[in-house]
């Protein structure tokens, strides 16, 4: 058996290992090419989006909130809500959406609630920011 063994084993290797009794030679290498070569993007070829810039930021109109505002705001939804930006006639009043509470778009006025969002839309949210709300959103 160790005969055998020993007359087998080395052909056995010999014939896994992908060497042929033939040998070609290695093929050469190609001529560079005369075009120049295309600029390496990451884009993946896809277009890069019309006015991709960073929206403006500390326009007053939108980040400030008078002291009067922010009582009202705390006053009818609750000391965890507070004033985050602005749209026109709309205000965005987040209480704590990023934990799951509710983000409400009210008139400025009235502080009438227009649309809810968030955490609380389990609870039925529609119309998600609303239509008058034509701001970028983040």
């Amino acid at each position: 058996m160790r005969r055998l063994l020993l007359v087998v084993a080395p052909a056995l290797v010999f014939a896994c290992s992908g060497a042929t009794g033939t040998s070609n030679p290695p093929a050469g290498k190609p001529a560079p090419s005369t075009e120049p070569a295309p600029a390496e993007s990451d884009s993946a070829g896809f277009a890069a989006p019309a006015g991709a810039e960073e929206p403006p930021r500390g326009n007053p109109a939108q980040t400030e909130v008078s002291p009067e505002l922010a009582a009202r705001i705390k006053e009818k939804f609750g000391e965890r809500c507070r004033y985050e930006r602005a749209c026109g006639d709309l205000i965005g009043v987040d209480c704590e959406s990023a934990v799951d509470g509710p983000y409400h778009y009210v008139r400025r006025d009235s502080l009438e609630i227009v649309s809810r969002c968030g955490g609380a839309c389990r609870l039925g949210c529609t119309d998600c920011p609303p239509k008058a709300w034509t701001c970028p959103t983040y």
